[in-house]
Formats: C-alpha cells, structure tokens, sequence
C-alpha cells in the first residue's frame, strides 16, 4: 500500500503510455489504407513538408523540402524535422520510433502534468485525478500517432513549464540556474517546432523577474539578457540561414512566400483576411475555394464555382457590397490563376515579384476587408472573435477515427463524446472565469492564466481560422487552471456552509 500511495503518478504514467498506445493502435487498425503511412502513422496533407526535408538533408546535405521555388528551403521550421531526423539516422525503421517516442514524451508529460498541477493548488488528490484524466483517457491523445508537430507540442509546453517551476522552486542558486538554462533550451526547441507558441516565452521573463529582483536591477537584466538569448537562439540561427538564402526577412510563417506555386498564394491570404470577418469556417471555406483553385489552374473558370462561393456568405455581405462586385472580384482571382496555371504546368516557381494581376486581386480583397471592418464594427471586431471561441471550445477533442467514424453512434462512444464535449468546454470557459479571479498571492497561476489567454486571444482574433490541433498545445494548461477552479470552489464550501 504504501510502494502504491508513494509512486502512484509514475503508475499513472506507465499506464497513460499503455492507454494511450492502445486507442492510437486502435484507431491506425480501424483507418482505412489509403490513411496510414507504412500502416505506422497517420497520413495528412501536411505532414509531408515536415518529413521531407530530414530526408532531403540526409540525401543531399540540404535542408529544403523537394520542389525547386525558394520556399522549399523553408516552408516548415526545423523542429519537428530534426526531432525525425534523429530516428532517421539512428533507426531502420524511423516512423515506428518516432511514433513510439511520441507515446513515451506523453507518458512522462503526464508526471510534469502534476507536478504544475500539485505545486499550484496543493491538493494531492485532486492533482492525481486531473493527471489521470489527462493520461489515461483519449481526451488529449489525438496525434501521437500524427507526423506533425502536435505529436510534441504538448509535451514540450508542460516541459517547459515544469522546469520553470523547479527553477522557481529551488533555493540553490546553481541548481536554480541549470534549471532556467534547461527551461530557456526548452522554449528554444519548442520556438522552432512551433512558432506561435512563441507567446509563452513571457513566462520566461516573469519567473525570472519574480526570482532576481530582489538582488536588483542589473542581475534581473544580465539573466533576462542570458536566458532570452539562449530562449531564441535556434529561431535566430533560423531566421539568419533563411536571410542568407533569400536577403530578406521571411517571417515565422512562409507558407504565402510569393515564389511557391500552390493555392496558398498572397491572394489567397488576403481572401482569408477577408471571410475572417465573419468568422467563415476555414473548412467551409475550402470546400469552395479548392475547388474553384482547382478548376481555374486546369483552364477551367466557369461561374459556377463563384456561385457556388458567394452561396456561403452571409445574406447581408452580399447586399452590402452586391453580387456584381464581388463576382468581377473572383472573376479577377480566376484570371490571377489561369496566369499561375502557365508556371505550374511547366513545374516552374512563381516570380518572387508578385504579377500585376494579382496585385489588383489583392487590393480588391484588402478593400473589402477595409469595407466590412467600418460597416459591420461590432461583428468584426466583437462577435467573430466570439464565434471562433465557441467554435474553438465547444467540441469533445475526441478527434481519432474510431471516435468519428467506426464507433460513431455506439451508446458508450457518445458517452464519452458528451463527457469530454462538456470537460473542453468547461476548460476553456474556466480560462475566462480564471481572469476574474486571479489573486496576487498566486502569481504562477496569474502568470499561466493570461499567457494561455494571450494566445487564445491571438487565436480568435487574427488567426481566426481554428483547427482543433492548434490548442491542443494549451489544453493541459487549460486543465491545470480549471482543477485549481475546482480546488477553489471545494475550499469556501465549508466557509459558505458556516455562514
């Protein structure tokens, strides 16, 4: 009993490694064929510009995906094809080792899972019973057998936090700086497997502050200085090789740089910016405007797909702006692609000088945009945020096949489904609930609370095409601030019975 009382979260983690290779293996045996790579991972419409460069390095001593346009040397960031490029240099069968290195980072993320969750609220129990939610149930499991980041994001965020804590924790001045040198290097990797969590790095600078201010100015300055400087190191390292390759600065994002010859084109951007206005689906918006794309680059651009498009937007976009209008503006954007169409038939890269025809596409999508911002105000700026949120939160994040699909309808399956529908949304409703009950004596979890919501915010309001992978990195902070909700209302119980 006591071997049990006393390592209980490591059999947790033993056990969420065995849970969680159970419902990946489950889902890889029930995914149809054409789904599966080497019937080992799943197969997605991204994953290959991650493998593909690793395997481009080893062949030709180059980093670049396969493809002869310059954003081929740098579609993806490194991260995630470094972390497979150690299984593809070290392993015969690299996609099984990654994908079992993914299970084991979760299991021993569910460990770093609660210890965050037990030093913020000091409650055993409950920090036991949130961690075996988190690792025993398919609830955050989704993409360990996926070859894209989100296979290690998770586990790298609750990493980087974890080591936050130690540093914070410990007393010993050398033991507390391996301990923000390891979280700096941590955040490092992280920055460069997925860039928009680059949000998180304020936590970096508020332990730190919080631990040196009082041994004064200078000191707090020289280790912001040394760990910001190790914290960004590898995106720096990055950003210099892409300016050498092209002498410009790319961004953290190239997945519009103007040479690729593929329908995410600077147009195509601007047309984003555009149905963000009212929040449009990012599904629903390619489930008209592939096709359209698809279409116009094989010469065809009949009007029906335009039809099809604007049968989408909402009853008042159309009256404010008028049919006509909108029409001529695809009618342009066809015209932009049957231009594209003449270097993608001949394989070649689009001018890094943007055409003429699609700069007027551009500017007709940018007006739009203008226009709608100034006559709808409240619903671009207030409502849509809103309408990603809900979209963003109110799912079950069940999101494996055999939860979709094979077992869609089986009373236990939408059991599950309605329990961990309500466990997401509660998770993300505690975040807002959490703002309104930050105490200054808990500054960890004020910290945590509004970096989470930071990025949230980013979310919902300028990236606002949401797909369930990209919060899946915050989930297990979400959980953490909604089990120290529970520990908080369990506390004033008794004070609200005495009274």
């Amino acid at each position: 009993m006591y071997f049990l009382k006393k390592y209980i979260i490591w059999i947790i983690c033993l056990l969420s490694f065995f849970s969680a290779l159970f419902y990946n293996q489950l889902n890889l045996d029930k995914l149809p064929k054409e789904l599966k790579r080497d019937n080992t991972t799943v197969i997605t419409k991204d994953d290959y510009s991650y493998l593909n460069p690793p395997e481009t390095y080893l062949k030709t001593g180059i980093w670049k995906q396969e493809g002869n346009d310059t954003q081929s040397y740098f579609l993806r960031p490194p991260g995630y094809g470094i972390f497979y490029l150690l299984f593809l240099k070290l392993t015969n069968n690299p996609l099984f080792f990654l994908k079992i290195a993914q299970l084991l980072l979760f299991s021993f993320s569910v460990y770093w899972f609660f210890s965050i969750t037990y030093s913020l609220i000091n409650n055993k129990n409950i920090a036991l019973i949130a961690s075996s939610i988190y690792g025993l149930t398919p609830f955050a499991v989704g993409f360990l057998s996926y070859t894209l980041t989100e296979g290690i994001t998770p586990s790298l965020v609750l990493l980087y936090v974890f080591l936050l804590f130690k540093a914070n924790e410990n007393s010993i001045a050398k033991q507390k700086t391996i301990y923000y040198f390891l979280a700096a290097l941590s955040f490092a990797f992280l920055l460069i497997v997925r860039p928009p969590l680059g949000f998180l790095g304020i936590l970096l600078s508020v332990f730190i502050i919080n631990d040196y201010w009082k041994e004064g100015l200078t000191k707090t300055l020289i280790k912001l200085v040394l760990f910001g400087s190790i914290a960004f190191s590898f995106m720096t390292a990055w950003q210099i090789r892409n300016y050498n390759i092209t002498n410009q600065y790319i961004g953290l994002h190239a997945i519009y740089y103007p040479d690729n010859n593929s329908i995410y084109r600077p147009t195509f951007k601007e047309y984003w910016n555009f149905v963000g206005g009212w929040a449009q689906e990012g599904s629903e918006v390619h489930s008209y405007i592939v096709p359209m794309w698809k279409a116009a680059i094989k010469g065809d651009t009949s009007e029906i797909y335009i039809k099809n498009t604007l049968v989408t937007f909402p009853e008042k976009v159309i009256k404010h702006y008028s049919e006509e209008r909108l029409t001529a503006v695809f009618r342009k954007y066809q015209e932009a692609t049957l231009l594209q169409k003449t270097y993608y038939d001949k394989n070649l890269p689009m001018p890094l000088e943007t055409p003429q025809i699609e700069l007027e596409v551009i500017n007709d999508f940018k007006a739009l945009t203008a226009a709608y911002k100034s006559e709808f105000w409240f619903e671009y700026h207030i409502l849509s945020p809103i309408k990603v949120f809900k979209i963003m939160s109110l799912h079950s994040n069940l999101s494996l096949y055999i939860f979709q699909h094979t077992y869609r309808g089986n009373w236990l399956i939408e059991t599950a489904r309605v329990l961990f529908y309500g466990l997401h949304a509660l998770s993300f409703l505690g975040l807002i609930i959490s703002l309104f009950c930050i105490r200054r004596n808990n500054w960890k979890l004020t910290a945590l609370t509004l970096t989470v919501f930071i990025y949230v915010f980013y979310l919902c309001y300028f990236q606002r095409g949401i797909e369930e992978r990209y919060t899946l990195p915050i989930l297990s902070l979400l959980m953490i601030g909604l089990a120290n909700l529970i520990t908080v209302i369990l506390h004033s119980i008794p004070k609200l019975s005495k009274k």
